[in-house]
């Protein structure tokens, strides 16, 4: 057994858009996650998580190489991980003779090789206009293309629905016929659900209804935060006049279903590994690439550094990992490859000895550092300049690259729910001070974005330049910013349900 080599394996599962505080064992009693909340209790739940980029390509480079995205140009959802960037854990530990297949959305670059053993994956749609339009930071005339994913939110099905299912399934199936009994392995499990379109089955939301669902901070418009690059987005998005509350409940009831069937999935891979023996010697880790705002503030979506954007549930359960401990150490999804590296017992070569993170399980074996820095970048769609965040015990510093931004200091002890902007406050300028010069320890955040935009715009160029993405009438409803397989993928998917229709609707 992988116990006699003293060391276990490691199942990584994540999801896409996962809001943090959308989960049973985070304090949330309106969402059903049942198998999420069971992992918590056998295991730490890290409650100042982080991704590094909140946008989906270049959150799921770092996870994979333990590298900051601007270390690699993977930056926005034009650029996604090739795999000649750096190493992802996956190459590392296949040369090392590890299984190390994956399941599900990877959304790397279709023609790149990532290292993993890779079995019918979700990639990066190439050329689409939400990455093209993200080159062209500032120049993007406003578009309801995103407030109309809200407005569509209803009880339904679509590809992703069934390609989860799938997903979940073949894992479980790797687990009880392939995974290996006498040799660690890294397996790696990602799930489309809950990015939107905002659809979902029936099954999980039955029993509740859209007033259920607790309305967010600041969602009125009368309470949102007046900020540059916060209204910019909002007239971005189509959102200068907010959502209603009627939408907004819908939205949300819809959301809190997708969640419920995210869980319901990562339970069909659980309820696999224990079945194959291999439980009690495999560490699980659980994230997701980035948050979803969900009304707050006026805001929906990611690509902000508020905790429900930028922040990520994560939670590592396993071998020698304390149980029902929440930790307040901060984290980010740079720590994911040493954890996975660490976890199996791989080597780490000389070039990973510059990666900025550290193994999961000695944060969470070492006493609690709640002053530890992580850091988050943002050079993406809806964007002008590039925003920075270091958070750094109670403190969370936002430093933006645009004259007319203001930059941002919360106080998480005190205000949790980052409602009182600290980020002008004379009293707070030497904290901001000391905060700014920590993030200049790891970049230099005006040559960064000076450099990203640059390149950016050599690429919106050849991609057909503005002209490429002026609105040419009204966006069609259903249109949206995400990438769905491909119609060959999908029949196959359609024939792997039905290859077990008892399973279809599995419930805990």
């Amino acid at each position: 057994p992988p116990s006699l080599w003293g060391v276990p394996n490691v199942l990584v599962i994540t999801s896409d858009q996962h809001n943090k505080a959308v989960l049973g064992c985070a304090g949330d009693a309106h969402v059903r996650t049942p198998n999420l909340d069971a992992l918590a209790a056998r295991g730490t739940r890290f409650d100042a998580a982080y991704t590094n980029n909140p946008i989906c390509m270049p959150a799921r480079a770092t996870l994979a190489t333990g590298r900051y995205g601007h270390t690699m140009g993977t930056v926005d959802n034009g650029s996604p991980y090739v795999g000649d960037e750096a190493d992802s854990w996956g190459r590392r530990l296949g040369e090392q003779g590890f299984q190390v297949p994956t399941f599900g959305k990877l959304h790397f670059d279709p023609e790149g090789d990532s290292g993993y053993d890779e079995r019918l994956p979700l990639h990066a749609k190439r050329g689409y206009v939400g990455a093209v339009s993200g080159w062209a930071r500032g120049h993007v005339s406003p578009s309801d293309v995103l407030k109309n994913q809200v407005l569509l939110a209803d009880i339904g099905e679509f590809e992703y629905t069934a390609y989860d299912q799938y997903t979940a399934r073949s894992a479980a199936a790797w687990l009880s016929e392939e995974a290996s009994r006498d040799h660690p392995w890294a397996a790696y499990v990602s799930f489309a659900y809950p990015h939107y379109p905002f659809l979902v089955p029936q099954q999980f939301v039955a029993g509740t209804t859209p007033g259920d669902i607790p309305l967010p901070s600041q969602w009125a418009q009368d309470q949102w935060p007046d900020h540059h690059e916060l209204n910019w987005r909002r007239e971005s998005m189509g959102l200068r006049d907010g959502l209603t509350e009627q939408q907004l409940r819908q939205m949300r009831w819809i959301y809190y279903g997708m969640v419920g069937f995210l869980d319901h999935q990562v339970g069909v891979v659980l309820d696999a590994l224990e079945a194959s023996g291999m439980a009690e010697d495999t560490i699980v880790i659980y994230s997701s690439d980035h948050g979803d705002m969900l009304g707050e503030k006026g805001m929906i979506m990611k690509s902000l550094m508020y905790e429900s954007s930028a922040g990520v549930p994560l939670i590592v359960a396993g071998p020698d990992v304390g149980e029902d401990v929440a930790l307040t150490t901060p984290v980010s999804l740079a720590d994911v490859y040493p954890t996975v590296i660490d976890g199996v017992g791989g080597e780490f070569t000389e070039a990973d000895g510059e990666l900025p993170g550290t193994s999961l399980l000695v944060v969470a074996r070492d006493e609690p550092d709640p002053d530890r820095v992580v850091f988050s970048e943002y050079h993406g769609p809806l964007s002008i300049g590039a925003s920075f965040m270091i958070r750094s015990g109670r403190w969370k510093y936002v430093d933006y690259c645009d004259d007319r931004s203001a930059p941002q200091l919360f106080d998480l002890e005190s205000d949790p729910g980052e409602e009182a902007d600290l980020g002008t406050s004379a009293d707070h300028a030497a904290i901001r001070a000391a905060l700014d010069r920590e993030l200049r320890t790891i970049l230099d955040p005006e040559a960064v974005d000076r450099e990203i935009r640059s390149a950016q715009w050599e690429q919106l160029q050849h991609a057909g330049g503005l002209e490429r993405i002026r609105p040419r009438g009204p966006a069609p409803m259903a249109l949206g910013g995400y990438s769905v397989p491909s119609e060959e993928i999908m029949e196959i998917v359609r024939a792997g349900l039905l290859e077990r229709p008892d399973q279809l609707h599995r419930t805990k």
